[in-house]
């Protein structure tokens, strides 16, 4: 099933999206859709890596590059999320 999420026009003016290269730009925004997918926790790099279609290597070290950049976080849990999404997504 298809879902929609929101998406903030601001994100135009964000310089933490908009510094990203372009691969990591897409890799953010298939990311966003992967956590809609799964309640707005991202799946293991190992799913991520495969719904991404790349390798576990280059999934782990985007998702590591994109909580550098504050776009990810992790919660107490050890879950991943994007950044604010619970704020974002209600």
């Amino acid at each position: 099933m298809s879902r929609w999420f929101r998406f903030y026009d601001d994100v135009l003016d964000d310089p933490k999206v908009q510094r990203l290269s372009p691969h990591l730009f897409k890799t953010w925004m298939n990311l966003l859709c992967l956590a809609s997918k799964h309640n707005g926790k991202l799946p293991s790099n190992d799913d991520i890596a495969f719904c991404l279609r790349m390798s576990v290597q280059d999934a782990a070290q985007h998702v590591d590059d994109l909580i550098l950049a504050s776009l990810i976080d992790i919660d107490s849990n050890g879950s991943k999320s994007p950044h604010n999404w619970s704020g974002r997504q209600y």
